[in-house]
Formats: C-alpha cells, sequence, structure tokens
C-alpha cells in the first residue's frame, strides 16, 4: 500500500511537472506573441501616424494651394453642399460654407454642372454668370464630391468688345478722310473749273491729309503713353505760365470763334509735372472747349487748399479709395470751363474713352475722338486723376490734379 501510495504522489507530481513545463512553454509562445502582437502595434502605430501626417501635409498643401489661387474655389459633397472655400469664393459667395451651391452662388447652371460631375460625366466646362459677373467654371469628380474653380472672364469679354470696337472705330475714322481723299483727287484729275476751284480743292485735300496725320499720330501717342514707353520729364513749373503757353497756341481758333481766354491761374502756384505733356493736356481740353462753345468765354483756373479739397469731394466721390490717398494740401486741381452746349449727363461718364463721341459731338464738328482719351492718360502717368462736371445748355467744366511744389 505504501508502495501503491508513493507511485500515486510520483505520478501526481509527474503530472505538475508536465503541466509546469507545458505552462512555461505557453507562456514563451504566448510572450513571443504578445511581442510580435505589441511589435506589428508598433509598426501599425507608425505607418497611422506617418499617414495622418501626410495627411495633414497634403491638407496643408491643399489649404495653401486654395489660398494662393486668385481664383475662386469650392469643394462640395455628394449632396452638392460647399464643405470648403478658398477667400476668393467666399468674398464671390455669400456664407458659402455649410449651404448647398446654388444658395452659394445664385447660378443653376452652375448647379447642373456640379450635379453632371457627380454621376460620373469626369471634368466638366462652362461659361456662367455668379454675382452678376461672368465667370468660366471647371469642375472635376473627387472620391466623395467635386471640386469646382471659377475664373472672372468678365474683363476679358471688355477688352474683346473693347477690341471689336477699336477695329470698328478706326475703319470709320479713316474711312472718311480717305474717302475724301479720292473724290478730291478725282475732281482735280478731271482738270474742270477754273484755278480759284482748284486751290479750293487742293486746300481741301490737304486738310483731309492733315486730318489723316494726326489721326495716325495720336494713335501712336496713345499707344506710348499706354504702354507707360512715353517718358515724363517731372520738373517743378510754374502752372500759369503753362496754362499762358497753351492759350497762345490756341489764340487763333478762339478769335475765329469769338471767344475770351481767361487765365485765373495764380502767377505763385507751381506744380512737378512734364510741362509739355500738361501743356497737351490743356491744349486737348480747350480744343474741346473752343469747339463745343458757340459763345462766350473760356476759363482756365487752379484750386488750392481748400477750395481743391472741396473740388476733389465732389468730382471723387465715387472714388473713396483716390479721395483717401489725396490730401488737398499736396495737389491742385486745374480747371477749364466753359459756357458751351454742355454733355448729356448719361454720356458723360465716357467721354475720356477712346473714339468716344457724344452725339453733340457728330453735329458736323470734326474730331478723333482721342483727345480727351490722351488727356487722361497723361494725367493719369502723373499719378494724377481727371473727371468732368458739365449740364446740357449750361457748359462744361474739366478737372483734373496734379501735385503741388510749394515754394
Amino acid at each position: 500500500m505504501n508502495t501503491l501510495f508513493y507511485w500515486h504522489l510520483i505520478l501526481v507530481n509527474l503530472v505538475w511537472l508536465v503541466a509546469v513545463v507545458l505552462l512555461m512553454v505557453w507562456q514563451r509562445r504566448l510572450r513571443r506573441s504578445l511581442e510580435d502582437a505589441y511589435a506589428e502595434l508598433a509598426r501599425l502605430r507608425s505607418q497611422l501616424a506617418e499617414h495622418v501626417s501626410r495627411s495633414a501635409r497634403q491638407d496643408k498643401l491643399l489649404e495653401a494651394l486654395m489660398e494662393a489661387s486668385f481664383d475662386p474655389i469650392l469643394i462640395i459633397n455628394s449632396n452638392r453642399q460647399v464643405v470648403a472655400h478658398n477667400p476668393p469664393a467666399a468674398s464671390l459667395c455669400n456664407r458659402a460654407a455649410g449651404v448647398t451651391l446654388i444658395e452659394a452662388t445664385r447660378s443653376y447652371e452652375l448647379d447642373q454642372l456640379a450635379e453632371d460631375v457627380l454621376v460620373g460625366r469626369s471634368e466638366l466646362f462652362g461659361e456662367f454668370m455668379v454675382n452678376q459677373r461672368l465667370h468660366r467654371a471647371q469642375a472635376a469628380r473627387t472620391l466623395d464630391g467635386a471640386v469646382i474653380v471659377l475664373r472672372d472672364i468678365s474683363e476679358l469679354q471688355y477688352l474683346g468688345r473693347m477690341r471689336r470696337d477699336f477695329v470698328a472705330n478706326i475703319s470709320h475714322e479713316l474711312r472718311t478722310p480717305l474717302t475724301n481723299i479720292h473724290l478730291l483727287f478725282e475732281s482735280l484729275q478731271s482738270n474742270l473749273g477754273p484755278a480759284l476751284e482748284r486751290q479750293r480743292l487742293w486746300a481741301q485735300l490737304r486738310d483731309q491729309l492733315d486730318s489723316l496725320t494726326r489721326l495716325v499720330q495720336e494713335l501712336s501717342d496713345l499707344a506710348q503713353i499706354e504702354s507707360g514707353q512715353m517718358p515724363m520729364r517731372m520738373v517743378r513749373a510754374n502752372v500759369r505760365e503753362i496754362v499762358e503757353s497753351a492759350l497762345s497756341r490756341l489764340k487763333p481758333q478762339s478769335d475765329r470763334a469769338g471767344l475770351r481766354m481767361v487765365n485765373e491761374v495764380d502767377p505763385t502756384l507751381a506744380a512737378l509735372c512734364d510741362p509739355d505733356q500738361i501743356r497737351r493736356v490743356l491744349s486737348n481740353l480747350l480744343h474741346n472747349a473752343i469747339k463745343f462753345t458757340p459763345q462766350g468765354e473760356v476759363v482756365v483756373f487752379a484750386l488750392a487748399d481748400q477750395a481743391a479739397q472741396t473740388a476733389l469731394q465732389a468730382g471723387l466721390s465715387h472714388d473713396p479709395v483716390a479721395l483717401a490717398n489725396l490730401k488737398a494740401e499736396d495737389v491742385l486741381v486745374i480747371g477749364v470751363r466753359d459756357t458751351g452746349i454742355g454733355i448729356p449727363s448719361d454720356t458723360l461718364p465716357r467721354v475720356f474713352e477712346r473714339f468716344y463721341k457724344a452725339d453733340l459731338g457728330r453735329n458736323g464738328r470734326a474730331g478723333s475722338g482721342l483727345g480727351l482719351s490722351i488727356a487722361r492718360h497723361i494725367v493719369e502717368a502723373h499719378g494724377g486723376h481727371i473727371w468732368a462736371k458739365s449740364a446740357v445748355g449750361q457748359g462744361s467744366t474739366f478737372y483734373f490734379t496734379l501735385f503741388r511744389e510749394r515754394v
């Protein structure tokens, strides 16, 4: 019996020993598994951190690209709701974030473009009116929505229209003198009529050639001024002397028209300017005043200090930025006032455009329509502003600014 007990005890101990060995083996394997799991977890954590970092960099890059773009960019989800936008889009589309695309842009056509992209029609283009301006839209699908880029092409449309108008206007302006020259040559070739009549035809031919030459020269000058290729030689100059020189050049015309020309500029006022170019501005303004003033007078004056401030506030009220940047004590306001036929209020904003002529200007009065445009560009090249006030039958006053030079 004692032998059986010992054998039973040995067997139990042996079982416990095997169990302990198995437990140790299992623990070792478990430890290795845990170590492998921890290593895999660390690797996954590193990959996740790298992915998050890469995603953050991509988000930052996307944000930087959107911030750097001058074009409005809208990102929408599959429900056509705006989930992100850049500053140009925010200023274009009120309350853009969180609203639907159609609420943000008020454009059904743009909303239809987004819908077409979302249903899988790859990349689409179109031109739509957004916020009362013409935009070219480009939309591309993403994983969960679409990206829409808008480009304002209103200025391009305007420039295209200006180019077409320029071609039409220059064709019209050239056609008249060329037709007249052709007719005059035919009349002279016929060699009919007395010598006095032929002399009259030759004089008319010379006038037409002068008109054509003047038109070409004005076009060339305007192109140089607009491109900045005509340098402005800025010096300190007496304003009254410049005005007197311009009046002297046009005195024969004013005498033929029976007009009185008055120089009311204070002889102590001086400006920083190119005297030759400012003389040209005054000549263009005076030439127009003489041409459209049947009787009365043309007065040139200069305003300074408080009077200049009052004129600036009245003339540049439509441009608060320019008005805020001008100090009355630093500028002179030069004016040319006539007692002529005046300019209709609906055409007054356009008188400084190239080739523009109001209907009153076509009533038997020749002109290229470039004089005021040239004057505007010269004044702007001096850092100044030019504007006009007028009423039909009550005359016109043209103003422009120059930087003042004190003694």
